[in-house]
This record gives structure tokens, C-alpha cells and sequence, in this order.
């Protein structure tokens, strides 16, 4: 990657003008019929430095650093140099510009012009003109120059930061990979844990309308075990009235006919008592029969709560297309509490036996 100079180099206003001046001598010496033919190359090389100062400086930063000063030095002082010595400064100037092109031609990205190319070949065909320590500057300048000016832009530090850069770009897509996976790693994690949390909250629902169930037959125990002593009770009340008379009876039966009108008296009142008792009793007794259905129902259901949702899994397996599938399980469960209230004697009902007892009784 090239970069350009700060500091403009062949661009720069004094340079540039030393060049045009420069290429203006060197058109006076190519002009003369016993002119060295190095001179025109160079003055072309001139030109091309003149046309494209900008692209020189961009292009060719090894040489400006390594001999561009005193290159510039030689383009200062030809004007002034003596004819004889101009020749050899020629050559030497030639040499010095075509490190430039040289360099131009390698590092810019286009390929080279049709006039690089031309003197290129002049370079080939006329390498003997030159004198040895210029053949050594061309020969630097063909084969060897680009190694260096490639090892000096490697070794620059806009080219560290580039490897530096690719190798946190490398880092980077390491790092998304790594997190990319440890991501899928952290779904599937969640999506156990979603599934877990459903399973939870379906177990947890469960759990407690099973315990809501408990509650309500701990309940109706309470109240079957209220109704069973209160037949118990009850049961003994109505033994109560007719044991006491017979005890009456068989402990005055001396006395049993001056009393005779007494018990006839009292007769009504205890065959009233008792059917009120018996009444009673068959209410207590319905009651308790109820009570004691709705707590095997309460059961029934406490125990179906604790399969149902294996129960569900296996039949929507078993019957994808039915959407009754829980029809029964739900009329069960979510179904009211069965009283079985056949038997049981109303008010009305017991209200009449006892008229109708008494109507019998005042009849005889």
C-alpha cells in the first residue's frame, strides 16, 4: 500500500521549476547534431516527472527518500556545468531518473505507458553506453530495487497496521463463531428451561387443584363425621321416650290401673316425639349418605388429577384429530358434587305423617 509524502517532492514549486529549466537545457542538447542519444530518453523521463509530479511523489517515496536530493542537486547544476562534462552528468542523471521510473512503473497499479515501455527498451538495447557504475544503478534499478522498495512498504508501519487489522478481523470472526455457538449453546439451555418451566407450571396447576380438592374433602369429612354422631345421637333420643315408658311401666305394675289414664294421655306426645325423631333422623341420614358420596367423588377426582396430564400426552398422541379428547376427564373433574337427594324427606312430608297420625289417634 503506498502513501503519499507529506511534504511534496517533485511536486514542490522550486522543484518544478528546476525541472522545467532542466528539461529546457536538455532539449538544447538533444537539438545539437553531435548530442549524446542518452539525452533524449532522459529529457522524456523529464517530462513525464513534469506532467506527472503528483503521481511521481505518490509513486516513487523509496527513491525520494534514498536519492532524491541528490538527484535534484544534479537537475540544479547542469544548466551551469561546462559542455565536456555534461556527457557523463547525462548518463549519471539517466541512471538516477530511471530508478524513478523503475519505481513508478512497480508500485503504481496501472500498467506502464507506452513510453516507459520505449525506454525500457532502450535500456536493453543499450546498456554498453553506460559506464559501470551506471550499468550497477540500472541493473539495481531492474532486479533489485523492487525487492527492496516491497520490503521497505511491508516494514511500513500503514502496512502493520493493515496485518494488524486482519488479524483482529480474524479475531473478530473467531469471536462471532465462538459467541455464535456459545448463543445456540444458551437457546437450547433456555428453550429446556421454557420447557421445564411449562411442565413446572402445568404440575404446579395441577398440584393445586388437587389441593384445592383435599381442602374441600377435608371439609365434607368434617361434616360426615358431624352428621354421623348426629345420627348416633339422634338414634338414642328416639330409644329415649319409649324406654323411659317401659321402665315406667314395669316398675309400677301395682299402681298401672289408677295411672291408666295418665299414659293414655301421654301416648300422643311421645308417638309424636318419635315420628318428629325418626323425621329427623332420615334427614341426618340422607344427609350424611351425600355427604359421604361427595367425599368418594372428591377422591375419584384427587386421584384422576394425578394422571391427567400423562393421560393427556398419550391422547392427543392417540387421537390428533379429536378435539373431545378430554371430554370425559373434564366432565368429571369440573363437574358439580352429586348430592343423591332421592329419599330424602321434605318438610311437607313429615309435617303430614304427623297430621295424619294425629287424626287417627283422636278418631278412636
Amino acid at each position: 500500500m503506498q502513501t503519499t509524502p507529506r511534504v511534496p517532492f517533485f511536486a514542490a514549486p522550486e522543484n518544478l521549476e528546476a525541472l522545467r529549466l532542466y528539461s529546457r537545457t536538455l532539449r538544447s542538447v538533444v537539438s545539437t547534431s553531435n548530442s549524446d542519444q542518452i539525452a533524449n530518453p532522459l529529457l522524456q523521463i523529464i517530462e513525464l516527472m513534469i506532467a506527472n509530479a503528483a503521481r511521481f511523489d505518490e509513486y516513487c517515496t523509496s527513491n525520494i527518500e534514498w536519492i532524491g536530493e541528490s538527484f535534484m542537486s544534479q537537475v540544479r547544476a547542469f544548466p551551469e556545468m561546462p559542455f565536456k562534462e555534461r556527457p557523463a552528468e547525462i548518463a549519471s542523471a539517466f541512471t538516477s531518473a530511471f530508478r524513478f521510473l523503475c519505481e513508478l512503473e512497480f508500485t503504481q497499479p496501472a500498467d506502464p505507458s507506452f513510453e516507459v515501455r520505449r525506454i525500457s527498451q532502450f535500456v536493453d538495447k543499450n546498456l554498453e553506453r553506460f559506464t559501470d557504475n551506471d550499468r550497477q544503478q540500472i541493473t539495481f534499478a531492474r532486479y533489485s530495487m523492487p525487492v527492496q522498495v516491497a520490503k521497505k512498504l511491508l516494514n511500513d508501519p500503514a502496512i502493520a497496521e493493515f496485518q494488524k487489522f486482519s488479524r483482529t478481523v480474524e479475531e473478530a470472526t473467531k469471536l462471532k463463531s465462538d459467541w455464535d455457538a456459545e448463543l445456540n449453546q444458551r437457546s437450547l439451555h433456555l428453550e429446556s428451561i421454557k420447557q421445564g418451566l411449562k411442565d413446572a407450571t402445568s404440575s404446579y396447576n395441577f398440584v393445586g387443584l388437587v389441593d384445592g380438592f383435599r381442602q374441600l374433602a377435608r371439609v365434607k369429612i368434617t361434616e360426615r363425621r358431624i352428621a354421623f354422631w348426629s345420627l348416633i345421637a339422634l338414634a338414642l333420643l328416639m330409644l329415649t321416650p319409649p324406654t323411659a315408658q317401659l321402665i315406667y311401666v314395669f316398675t309400677h305394675m301395682e299402681t298401672l290401673e289408677a295411672k291408666r289414664g295418665l299414659l293414655l294421655y301421654t301416648l300422643p306426645t311421645t308417638l309424636a316425639v318419635e315420628v318428629v325423631l325418626i323425621y329427623f333422623f332420615r334427614v341426618v341420614l340422607a344427609q350424611f349418605r351425600s355427604v359421604k358420596a361427595q367425599v368418594l367423588q372428591l377422591d375419584l377426582r384427587i386421584a384422576l388429577c394425578q394422571f391427567v396430564q400423562s393421560y393427556a400426552e398419550y391422547s392427543v398422541k392417540i387421537k390428533k384429530d379429536d378435539p373431545n379428547v378430554l371430554t370425559k376427564f373434564e366432565a368429571v373433574v369440573f363437574s358439580s358434587l352429586v348430592p343423591e337427594s332421592e329419599g330424602i324427606p321434605s318438610t311437607f312430608d313429615g309435617a303430614e305423617q304427623l297430621a295424619n297420625l294425629i287424626k287417627s289417634i283422636r278418631g278412636a
